[in-house]
């Protein structure tokens, strides 16, 4: 069985997650909900130290000409390449989620349609940004890496971490595949289910 996590939802008066087996079109609820894995703290971190030191230097500049940092030596060069570029891969990889769900505590999704639409509500935002952040972050940060190779200037190195710790927050297991599923894929496999269960309660009454 391979399970997506979805989203956070309330069944039975309980808060758990929806999980997906896309591969068999099957929705379940479980009462478990993971903690928040370290990696999205720590690149949170990162992402609000960065974005302050880079952002407003970046925005001013582009009205009025601000003095930039060249670096010359190169020990100091790859320093600075290797901290800014490399903290945000070992903050994921080091944090990233280790718990796992127990499928023993598994539900069939029983919560009622208008109940599922309220807690997926802004399921297509998500969808949108997490596409958004997979897509077109990598390319603007391989930019900023050949802008601070050609300059060496420590703005664009900060502004490789801001992308990447960015893009790293999102990339989660089975994240193309998690943007793929849609509320409408969700409520018509939840109706399967609900059909199926039907009709083995009325042959087991038979």
């Amino acid at each position: 069985m391979h399970l997506i996590t979805m989203a956070s939802i309330r069944q039975e008066g309980k808060v758990g997650t929806l999980l997906v087996d896309k591969r068999h079109h099957e929705v379940y609820f479980t009462p478990q909900v993971l903690p928040e894995a370290k990696a999205d703290k720590w690149l949170l971190w990162l992402l609000i130290v960065s974005g302050i030191l880079v952002t407003p230097y970046w925005l001013f500049d582009r009205f009025i000409t601000l003095p930039h940092f060249v670096i010359h030596q190169p020990i100091l060069w790859w320093l600075c390449l290797c901290l800014t570029a490399g903290l945000p891969f070992l903050a994921w990889y080091f944090g990233r989620q280790k718990g796992k769900y127990n499928l023993t505590q598994l539900k069939p999704l029983t919560v009622k349609k208008d109940e599922l639409l309220v807690d997926l509500k802004y399921w297509w935002f998500e969808r949108l940004w997490i596409a958004f952040v997979l897509f077109l972050l990598p390319p603007t940060a391989i930019m900023f890496f050949i802008f601070y190779v050609i300059k060496s200037d420590p703005l664009d190195a900060l502004l490789i971490t801001v992308h990447a710790a960015l893009f790293l927050r999102r990339l989660k297991p089975n994240a193309i595949s998690r943007i793929m599923i849609t509320t409408k894929d969700i409520l018509k496999w939840r109706q399967y289910e609900s059909s199926s269960a039907t009709r083995q309660t009325s042959s087991c009454s038979n």
